[in-house]
Order: C-alpha cells, then sequence, then structure tokens
C-alpha cells in the first residue's frame, strides 16, 4: 500500500478525530477546575474501522453502544491486511496522535498525563485490536509534586484542613494508578484512614468519601487486578472465573495484598463484593484470604455450640450463622448473650444473619422487611424474661447511620436495633424511654420502616396520656414519604389535651408534620372536627394556622 493509499484511510480518521477533540475543547474552555489534584481529562482515543464508516471514542464506550458511524464510508475496510495496518497505519497513527498529544493548541487540562489509544478494525467479522500508550514525563512529575503537597498539608493529621469533596475522585484514583506509584498497599491504607478521620465532619461528607472510595477500589480491582487474572463472565456483576492458566507464584505479592484491602474497604459498603473478591482471592492462592472466609479475622469468638443452639460468626464477611436446636428460652437466651459478647469485642453492628429455626414470627408493624434478623428477634420477644437482655443488645447496636445488612440497601433498610426495638415497644411501657431513644437517632431521611409503627403501637397500647407522648415521637421520626394515618384515634377532650400539650413543645415545622401525619394537613384537620364534640373541637383548632 502505497504513502497516498494510506492516506486514503488516515485522513478521515483525522478528520473526525479532529472534529471531536474540536467540540472536547470548547467544552473544556469553559470547565471550571475544582480540585488541585485534577491535572487534565482525556487519557482514553480509541478508533473503530469496520467496511460501513469509522468511529471516534474519546472516552471509553459502553459494551451497549451501537450508534451509527461518526464517518460513514462504505466498503471502508476492503482490501485491508493486518500486515498493512501494523507496518503502515500504526507508524502514522503514533506520529500524528503523538503531535496532537504535544499540541500547545489544547489547553493544560485537555490531555492528562497519559494517553491510551486503541485502533480496531474489523476485517472478516472477527475485531483485531492495536494499542499503544504516550507519556508526558514533566506532566506526571508535576502531578507527583502536586499529590505529594497535597498530601502533606491537606493529610497532615494534625492539620486541621479537610480535603474538599471535589478532591476525594482524584485521590483515590491517583493513589491506585500504576503508572503514578508501585502498589504499596500499607501506604494506601495509612492515608486512607486519615481520610475517614478527616471527613468525619458531616454524614453527607462521610458518604461522599465512601461512595468514592468504593468506586475507586472496585475500579482498580476490576480493571488492574481481576482483569489480569480472571475472566468476566458477563458484562457487569460479580460473576468472575480464575483463569485456568494463572499460578499463585506468578501474582506479586503487594498486588494480592492490595487486593485484600480491597476487598475489607469495599467490604463497609458492599458485603457481596467483600465476599466475591475474598474468594478469588483465596483461588489464586491466598491463605489470609482463606482463613478470613472460613473463621474471621480471629479477633472475636468465631463458634458458640450446644444442645440448643449452634452460633457461628465471621467478622470479616459480617455474618452470624444461628441454628435452634430446641425452640425454648434458654436457647434464643444463649444465642442472645452470645451475639451481645461479640458485639462488645468487635463485631459489626451492620449484620447479616443465617437463621434456622421451626418457628416463624413477625412483628406487626407493616414496612419491616421479613427477613430472618426480623424472624429471630420476634421469635425472642415472645419470651418476657429476654426482654431485659433484648434491651441491653438494643442499647448496644442503636447508631445513627449505620443499617443492617439483612435486605439489600433500600426502602427496607433499618438501623441496628430495629426490630428489638420495635418489638419491646410493643410489648410493654417498660421500654418506652428506649422507643424515644431509638426515634430521635434514627436517620428518618433515608429510612423508612418505621413510618408503620405509630398505627402498630396505637393499635398495641391505645392512645393515653402515658403513650401519646411516644406516640408524636413515632410519627416525627417518620420519612418525608409517609401517608397520613388512615385515623387518626383522637377522640376524647383528654387525648387532644395530651396530644396540643405535646404539640405546644415542638417547632412550627415539628408541629405541621404531625398534624400531617395524624390527619393530612390542617384542612382536612379542620373538616374532621365538623363532627367532633365541642371541647375536642376547641382544643384541635388550636393547631390550624
Amino acid at each position: 500500500m502505497t504513502t497516498s493509499g494510506v492516506q486514503a484511510y488516515i485522513d478521515p480518521i483525522f478528520e473526525a478525530i479532529d472534529e471531536a477533540y474540536a467540540s472536547e475543547q470548547k467544552r473544556i474552555a469553559e470547565f471550571q477546575i475544582k480540585s488541585v489534584l485534577h491535572e487534565g481529562i482525556h487519557e482514553y482515543l480509541k478508533v473503530t474501522c469496520k467496511k460501513d464508516g469509522l468511529w471516534v471514542d474519546t472516552y471509553e464506550p459502553f459494551d451497549w453502544d451501537h450508534r451509527r458511524p461518526d464517518i460513514k464510508i462504505s466498503g471502508f475496510t476492503e482490501g485491508v491486511t493486518l500486515q498493512q495496518i501494523q507496518d503502515e497505519w500504526m507508524p502514522v497513527f503514533r506520529e500524528r496522535i503523538e503531535a496532537l498529544f504535544n499540541s500547545e493548541e489544547f489547553s493544560s487540562m485537555f490531555f492528562r498525563y497519559r494517553l491510551d489509544f486503541h485502533l480496531e478494525v474489523v476485517l472478516e467479522n472477527k475485531a483485531n485490536h492495536f494499542t499503544f500508550s504516550l507519556l508526558n514525563e514533566d506532566k506526571r512529575q508535576q502531578l507527583l509534586a502536586t499529590i505529594q503537597q497535597f498530601v502533606e498539608q491537606k493529610l497532615n493529621p494534625s492539620s486541621k484542613a479537610i480535603p474538599k469533596e471535589e478532591d476525594d475522585f482524584f485521590l483515590v484514583r491517583h493513589l491506585l494508578d500504576p503508572h503514578l506509584y508501585a502498589i504499596d498497599a500499607q501506604r494506601v491504607d495509612e492515608l486512607l484512614h486519615i481520610m475517614d478521620a478527616k471527613v468525619k465532619v458531616s454524614r453527607k461528607r462521610e458518604e461522599a468519601w465512601r461512595y468514592q472510595l468504593s468506586s475507586g477500589l472496585k475500579h482498580w480491582a476490576e480493571d488492574e487486578f481481576l482483569l489480569k487474572y480472571a475472566d468476566r463472565e458477563k458484562s457487569y456483576g460479580l460473576d468472575y472465573k480464575v483463569k485456568p492458566d494463572i499460578l499463585p507464584s506468578e501474582i506479586p505479592a503487594p498486588a494480592m495484598e492490595m487486593f485484600l484491602l480491597t476487598a475489607m474497604r469495599v467490604g463497609s459498603t458492599d458485603a457481596d463484593a467483600r465476599q466475591k473478591y475474598l474468594e478469588i482471592a483465596a483461588q489464586l492462592g491466598s491463605e489470609q484470604a482463606s482463613v478470613w472466609l472460613e473463621s474471621g479475622s480471629g479477633s472475636i469468638p468465631a463458634l458458640h455450640t450446644s444442645e440448643r443452639v449452634i452460633c457461628q460468626a465471621n467478622d470479616i464477611l459480617q455474618t452470624l450463622e444461628v441454628q435452634i436446636r430446641s425452640e425454648e428460652e434458654e436457647s434464643y437466651r444463649a444465642a442472645l448473650v452470645y451475639l451481645c459478647d461479640i458485639l462488645r469485642k468487635g463485631f459489626t453492628k451492620e449484620y447479616r444473619m443465617k437463621f434456622k429455626s421451626k418457628v416463624k414470627n413477625y412483628l406487626p408493624v407493616p414496612k419491616l422487611a421479613k427477613s430472618t434478623l426480623h424472624r429471630f428477634f420476634a421469635n425472642a420477644l415472645e419470651y418476657p424474661s429476654l426482654h431485659p437482655l433484648l434491651a441491653e443488645y438494643a442499647e448496644t447496636v442503636m447508631e445513627e447511620f449505620k443499617w443492617y445488612n439483612d435486605v439489600e440497601p433500600g426502602e427496607k433498610s433499618a438501623m441496628p436495633g430495629t426490630y428489638a426495638v420495635m418489638g419491646l415497644g410493643l410489648k410493654g411501657t417498660n421500654y418506652f424511654p428506649l422507643v424515644n431513644r431509638y426515634m430521635k437517632l434514627v436517620d428518618s431521611e433515608h429510612q423508612s420502616v418505621q413510618d408503620g409503627y405509630a398505627a402498630a403501637f396505637a393499635e398495641a397500647h391505645g392512645l393515653t396520656p402515658d403513650t401519646i407522648p411516644v406516640w408524636t415521637r413515632i410519627l416525627l421520626a417518620s420519612n418525608e414519604s409517609a401517608k397520613p394515618l388512615k385515623s387518626s384515634g383522637i377522640e376524647t377532650v383528654e387525648q387532644a389535651q395530651v396530644l396540643v400539650e405535646e404539640l405546644e413543645k415542638l417547632e412550627d415545622y415539628e408541629q405541621e408534620v404531625l398534624v400531617y401525619r395524624i390527619w393530612g394537613g390542617a384542612k382536612k384537620l379542620k373538616n374532621s372536627l365538623k363532627q367532633a364534640v365541642p371541647e375536642v373541637k376547641e382544643l384541635l383548632e388550636t393547631l390550624i394556622p
């Protein structure tokens, strides 16, 4: 193929690249840099050539991207051979793309310090791939200096400086970038712990950090580690199978250490990913992963067994297995004593339970998940002598912004202690203070299972001077999506008097919430008073703005 022949293919490709880059240059010119760690945008360029035309991607395309060609050219790859691509196309691509990469026509933010080029040419229905990478060493060194300065200033434990949310993505990406740093799990872990402490200023800040950390670690695990040592059986999810020709001795120890750290860190927000990563690590020869999967870290008693009950906990997998051999009070007492013991020794409050029992009790609270964990506590609540122990358990585990892992994250998620507290609150007045503490603590912005509890509470105890204060506390803890009660239940002068007294203690917005939850709003309250006795009407009218 002559030079002019090569140009017949190359020229339209670079026309498409120039067009894509011109559009990006315009967008980037208006881009506001929000993090000092953001050194550039583009690090990927792919050209795809098929018989009907060509495609240019400046970001890695999704597997399901089936858009039309960016430039449609009938018969574009007819007569092309692999040898021609390797010998004639690729040198031209490298020369011209390197010129673009180093060009001063683009802003300093246009390219990152590294650019990966991918060429895919489909010949006879088979995709053929060619790649090369370009490196701007000066920019790389500048980035390393910036990161070092950031670490010294923002990640200094003695400094009050707090990294911005906009820094999180880039910090994680840079620390795990094998082209910036050699893999060092210990160093990464130390810096992550410092960040953990720095972001404890608010729930929102912690969540933002945990999200970016988990995303970055999963990205490293999938693109840097698993890509080398396992095959993905689907284009998404955690279905990986270890490559049959991989020997454990071929895996560098630092890489395995980093993968284990990734598994542990990711597990705080995705227990399934942690378990899958550890299973893969064990298959790849990690003794540590095998031990963790089988018996946990060793820092808690992993097993309790007797004629009545078998309990087995794994603090790494955050799982607790309970098998009731004999359905009696002492079986549940032993399980609860064991659970409280391992919690005091560091077992996570956000565990999930595998529970075997012939009895299936559930609390009469509509929105609670009918999980095995729920069933365990509902069964235990049937024994009044266990109520003090259940209260002790609840006091131990209740913590704002934490969640049981007995269900998929979502509308059924519940704060640790939920089943025990709600059950105790339905059983007797002795535990009303515990219910109040729970309702003040619960994250009503992200949890909604408590929305059905007010009706169940009123059904169990009625609305009296003793129960109405607790009932209003329950209603105030509702999620903003909670619907009004089917019936207010406020019919007598005594009930109305106590309710009004409770509402007078509250802020205006809290009063508005309660009026909505009890009656559906001020307008519906006003309508309902048409049939109320005069004394009740007079009292409740004070709640209408």
